[in-house]
């Protein structure tokens, strides 16, 4: 698929159709009348879903949270004692009012990313050049197109909405809280209600605030949201996390919390929810118990527990929340580190902050920037999308695969384990975040099925490195099924292998690739212009994937990137010849600013973009053979073609694919990773493999 667009201005907004779907008696006719209304007077209402959060008053600076600071803060449950009733709340947040009508589990159905990929691509794109800066962009014009990398890491954690929105969900009624603007009208109330029992197709105020949930959901991963919330959760005790909330109460801040609970499943944490404490009240002999909104429990709903809480012992040190009699409790002590805060502020840039090439946030799969003062250093992140059981260690070599230990990561202090929060008692396991050390070093990933839900999804093991992110997709696991993978995050690009537990057609193998950026100047004159200089630049980034090949018990593949070589290469142990199905994604970016005339010189700015989809079915390996794909070459090549020539070069573009082939080093133990190692001499044969071209748009 080829997609060919030239860019002359920034598109203002996207128009679309409402589709009501899920009618119900009376609620047809009255969202009919509502559905132009909506459009106009929602719009201020859900304008917080392009980025411009509304402003809070915060009448007192709340300290930073730490313990040294909680130890030396004055006794703020002494001054709730004072107070009252003995209760503080956010001043004029009513969960029957500020939290949504609708459930966790009702947004997500009501979501539709397949139908409209390319619109939640747009959107979120402007999300993430706010949270990381131009660096994920194909070149650095005015109107940013994804790297392959970052489209990949985009629409792989947004798959994971679909176990749980509760993060986005609980972070969103806190930036719809103004304590400073009255209660909403009746007209907000009354389509807040009607949203809750209706599914709107993608009317533009609900996709607005579903895209501005889903961005606050996947900011919490990074690292600027998750430390601090990591710092809460493993060095305050229930107490402490108590008094926290009591002080925001307290001193009128505008900066809340959203409140962490997990379960603890075979010692990591599990099942995470998020919910939005609202109101402190003390119960007497050191019990007090803290108000919240779960999105899971709409209020005002007759099916929903009245009155949500945590309930703190203060004496004992614990906590616990059990929404209903029969549903699922959380609780823990000052050991169990089952309960954390994050506060409003860290999912937001600093208000001096401009849009720069590294942004306020810690990009997950952008490459190492050398060039930029107090860049982060790189890390490895390894997360499963779905249901499952994920151990990550270093691979041994003398080990039996899938028996390292939980300490195996001991020497480094700096390994992190990210929980998931998504509200909906899913077995969604912690990522691993690895730091710098790792770059190099043999993974062995071990993945094991989930036991809570039957029939078994599909689940997407993700790697992302700096300048990368890599996808082993489409795993089906059964309770009792474990597969071993392994990874190599190199400095210059990734590493797959894939082992067949069973006899089975792997699974799609990716490889996605951040920006190349390459500058020149040349004489574009012409007789029909006259004097014409015209400084180019030309920004490509890469994708590949891998598919259709069937492996015996036991056998291995693998596929691996290499920057520095621009090849991309792919083998297995199979000693028949093996036929695969090869895919190659091209995002390329050409800005041309153009100097006509030499005295008094005008000046041009035009930016083409291409985005192309390249398959190629039966490309043939010999079991003794690694085949290697030259990517660099696989892109048009636009010298110094003025434009109407490049738009011809591309309308006609054929696309043949050359591989070469050397010989494959493979290791006897079959529980390793399959290295690839390149060879340092000239390839033992090459081969042509016409490449599909689909053109669209």
């Amino acid at each position: 698929m080829a997609n060919l667009s030239v860019v002359t201005s920034w598109l203002d907004g996207l128009e679309f159709k409402a589709a009501v779907m899920r009618w119900r008696g009376w609620r047809l006719p009255a969202v009919m009348l509502l559905t132009a209304f909506m459009t106009v007077q929602l719009s201020p209402f859900m304008a917080l879903a392009v980025a411009n959060r509304p402003a809070v008053a915060t009448p007192v600076a709340a300290p930073k949270v730490t313990p040294a600071a909680s130890s030396a803060s004055p006794n703020w449950l002494a001054q709730l004692e004072q107070l009252p009733d003995g209760a503080v709340a956010l001043p004029n947040f009513d969960p029957a009012v500020n939290g949504f009508q609708f459930t966790n589990q009702e947004l997500i159905q009501a979501i539709d990313r397949n139908r409209n990929a390319q619109a939640w691509e747009e959107v979120l794109t402007e999300q993430l050049l706010q949270l990381f800066g131009t660096q994920v962009c194909v070149g650095e014009s005015a109107t940013c197109v994804l790297t392959a990398a970052a489209q990949n890491w985009l629409t792989t954690q947004l798959d994971r909405m679909d176990q749980g929105l509760s993060e986005g969900m609980a972070a969103a009624v806190l930036d719809l809280w103004q304590p400073a603007q009255p209660r909403i009208p009746w007209w907000q109330r009354l389509v807040n209600g009607l949203l809750g029992r209706t599914v709107f197709g993608l009317a533009r105020t609900l996709f607005d605030l579903q895209t501005f949930v889903a961005n606050l959901f996947l900011m919490q991963g990074v690292n600027e949201v998750f430390q601090p919330t990591q710092t809460v959760r493993e060095t305050f005790t229930p107490t402490q996390i108590l008094l926290q909330v009591a002080r925001v109460f307290l001193t009128g801040s505008g900066d809340p919390f959203t409140m962490g609970v997990y379960h603890l499943l075979n010692g990591a944490l599990s099942e995470g929810h998020a919910l939005t404490p609202y109101r402190v009240e003390d119960q007497g002999n050191g019990q007090y118990w803290v108000y919240v909104y779960d999105s899971n429990y709409p209020a005002g709903r007759t099916s929903s527990p009245t009155d949500l809480h945590v309930e703190f012992d203060t004496q004992a040190d614990t906590w616990t929340y059990q929404p209903t009699v029969s549903g699922p409790s959380f609780g823990g002590d000052a050991q169990s580190k089952t309960l954390d805060l994050t506060q409003r502020s860290w999912r937001q840039p600093p208000a001096e902050s401009q849009l720069s090439t590294i942004g306020p946030f810690t990009c997950p799969f952008c490459g190492p920037n050398v060039e930029v003062e107090g860049a982060p250093e790189p890390t490895v992140d390894i997360t499963l999308v779905g249901e499952g059981v994920l151990t990550v260690a270093p691979y041994l070599g003398s080990q039996v695969a899938g028996q390292a230990g939980p300490d195996a990561f001991s020497n480094l202090d700096t390994v992190a384990l990210v929980p998931f929060k998504g509200g909906l008692n899913r077995e969604v396991p912690a990522s691993y975040r690895l730091p710098t050390e790792t770059l190099g070093q043999p993974l062995e990933v071990t993945l094991t099925g989930a036991t809570a839900r039957s029939p078994q999804q599909p689940a997407t093991l993700q790697l992302a490195g700096p300048g990368y992110t890599a996808t082993i997709e489409d795993l089906v696991l059964s309770p009792d099924q474990s597969l071993t993978l392994f990874l190599v995050a190199n400095p210059t690009g990734p590493e797959l292998t894939f082992v067949a537990s069973w006899a089975a057609e792997i699974p799609r193998l990716t490889i996605n690739l951040t920006d190349e950026t390459r500058a020149y100047r040349f004489d574009s004159s012409t007789p029909e212009t006259g004097f014409s200089l015209t400084d180019r630049q030309v920004s490509k980034s890469s994708g590949f994937e891998l598919s259709g090949l069937r492996l015996a018990a036991g056998q291995r593949v693998a596929l691996a990137a290499n920057s520095e070589l621009k090849r991309l290469y792919f083998a297995d142990d199979n000693l028949a010849p093996s036929q695969y199905t090869l895919t190659v994604k091209n995002r390329m970016a050409i800005e041309d600013r153009i100097q006509l005339g030499d005295r008094q010189p005008d000046f041009v700015n035009y930016t083409l973009t291409y985005d192309e989809n390249m398959r190629a079915s039966g490309v043939q390996v010999e079991g003794d053979r690694q085949a290697f794909f030259d990517y660099n070459s696989a892109f048009v090549d636009p010298a110094e073609l003025p434009r109407q020539q490049l738009l011809e070069v591309f309308e006609q573009r054929d696309f043949p694919i050359t591989i070469a082939y050397e010989p494959l080093a493979a290791r006897p133990n079959r529980l390793s990773p399959l290295r690839l190692v390149p060879s340092e001499t000239e390839p033992v044969e090459q081969r042509v493999f016409q490449g599909a071209l689909r053109k669209s748009g």
